[in-house]
């Protein structure tokens, strides 16, 4: 509350105690004007509000207690909106600290709605663009010579593996296919060239069932 509303506020409180404790002197007494009842209601509380006065002081007294709840009530909100946000960016941190580091087990290549790129990967990760999908497996067919070990001298595991353009992504890395999942840039291949890349699966069968796909890749690192 400001200086001057304090004033105000004094004022109106000495105002109506001196009037009341004044009311049993004579009727006639309160029909002179408030500012001259006595001498020592002056010397008590200074100048004594007029009517319009008190009015003024009460509506002022209203807009700053109203003022201060707005901004009371904003300062709240903008603490919770950051407060929010903080904990969907640690979340989202979080979830990308998971991608980059959980094991890339084994487990069965399809495509799944449930996979598709989050916004957390979307906001992290290096988007290299829409990349067609071919599928390969470790016979003689697909690699010139059955159960040979990828590039990277791992042996190729379906849920894990996949042939990239090692120039584009270096082997090692970790990869998000949209609809797929996380692979690691573990093999290479002469017709896999640019934004193209070959998916490991276990047998050939799978590898020809699957066909051609198209997805959004992304380098996780």
């Amino acid at each position: 509350m400001s200086i001057s509303l304090r004033k105000f506020a004094s004022r109106l409180i000495a105002a109506t105690l001196a009037v009341s404790a004044m009311a049993s002197v004579s009727a006639a007494a309160l029909e002179q004007p408030v500012a001259v009842l006595s001498s020592n209601l002056n010397s008590s509380v200074g100048t004594v509000l007029t009517s319009d006065e008190i009015n003024t002081a009460e509506q002022a007294l209203a807009k700053a207690d109203a003022k201060a709840k707005a901004e009371a009530e904003a300062k709240a909100k903008a603490e919770a909106e950051a407060k929010a946000e903080a904990a969907k960016e640690a979340t989202a941190q979080s979830e990308y600290n998971q991608l980059l580091t959980a094991p890339v087990s084994a487990r069965t290549v399809s495509y799944s709605s449930s996979l598709l790129a989050s916004d957390t990967v979307k906001s992290n990760a290096t988007a290299l663009g829409n990349y067609k999908l071919t599928f390969y497996c470790p016979c003689a067919t697909c690699n010139g010579v059955a159960g040979a070990k990828t590039a990277s001298g791992t042996t190729p595991t379906e849920g894990r593996t996949i042939a990239v353009d090692s120039s584009i992504i270096p082997l090692g890395s970790r990869v998000y296919i949209e609809g797929y999942g996380t692979f690691i840039a573990e093999d290479t291949g002469g017709a896999i060239k640019d934004n193209k890349l070959d998916i490991f699966v276990s047998s050939h069968d799978r590898a020809y069932d699957l066909g051609v796909q198209y997805a959004n890749v992304y380098l996780l690192g």
